[in-house]
């Protein structure tokens, strides 16, 4: 059912299907939010100025 790729990528990550599964959804629906405080930044510059910047950068760190 699994894939050897994907066994191998689940192994280098250290994760099973399921807390990859949990993983990668929390870290799209961390991403959409910024999405929408980049969006707002658009229109009102003074606005989220460093919240997308930070956010992602604390996503990588989290990977790691």
């Amino acid at each position: 059912m699994i894939s050897q790729r994907c066994r191998a990528h689940l192994s280098e990550v250290g994760e099973s299907p399921l807390k990859h599964l949990c993983s990668a959804v929390w870290v799209a629906i961390r991403l959409q939010g910024y999405v929408c405080a980049c969006l707002v930044h658009a229109v009102v510059p003074c606005l989220f100025t460093h919240t997308t910047t930070d956010g992602i950068r604390q996503i990588l760190e989290d990977r790691t």
